[in-house]
């Protein structure tokens, strides 16, 4: 059998094997360098900060001398008296009434419309006090005294008031005028002048205008 130095034979079954052996280890150098992981190149860092979103706020609106307020249930609407400096507010489905018998405004409810129903009405007066100048406490008196001339007079508070931005008094007095009638009186007093916030209903009926009373009462300020 001839031999071949350094090599094997043709036929031989050993170089079938070493030449198998060797692509699969070169397969596997391959796949090992394909699997490495690939770091990207660092890039250059950018400088400029990220746009930023702002909110602009609105442009605060003009206040109106009458201005509609949803409250619960009920839209207001604020009157102003710039001559007698107050204001108060009134459900917008009253009507208003200015310089009736000896109030300034006569704010009065809706009614069905139905003869002898008694509307509820608030009202807000003004005395001139420069001629007899008083305490809220003397002119309190004063008008308790007018009141006790009431048929049936009987008196339900009789109270300190801390209303809007000022110090007053709160009167709740009932009497009959051929129905029982419920009235409440807040009174208040800036220099010479006093002023009275009156809300009167029919007593059987006054529970159901308590919401609406109490936003008045609460709502009336000296300007």
């Amino acid at each position: 059998m001839t031999r071949f130095r350094g090599s094997f034979p043709l036929s031989s079954p050993g170089r079938f094997l070493a030449v198998a052996g060797l692509a699969v280890l070169l397969c596997l150098v391959t796949l090992s360098g394909c699997t490495q992981p690939v770091t990207p190149a660092p890039g250059p860092v950018s400088t400029t900060p990220p746009p930023v979103t702002t909110t602009q706020a609105a442009a605060p609106t003009q206040a109106a001398t009458t201005r509609a307020t949803p409250i619960g249930q009920q839209t207001y609407l604020t009157y102003t008296n710039s001559q007698y400096g107050f204001s108060i507010s009134y459900p917008s489905t009253w009507t208003k009434q200015e310089n009736t018998a000896s109030s300034v405004v006569t704010f009065t409810a809706p009614t069905s419309g139905a003869v002898g129903v008694i509307p509820a009405t608030m009202r807000v007066s003004v005395d001139d006090l420069s001629a007899n100048p008083m305490s809220l406490d003397q002119y309190r008196a004063a008008q308790l005294a007018k009141k006790k001339s009431l048929d049936k007079f009987n008196t339900v508070y009789d109270i300190p008031y801390k209303g809007n931005g000022y110090s007053g008094w709160r009167l709740g007095y009932t009497y009959d005028t051929g129905v029982i009638m419920r009235t409440f009186d807040t009174y208040a007093i800036r220099g010479t002048t006093a002023y009275t916030v009156s809300f009167t209903s029919r007593d059987d009926q006054f529970a159901s205008y308590t919401v609406q009373s109490d936003t008045m009462f609460k709502s009336f300020q000296l300007i």
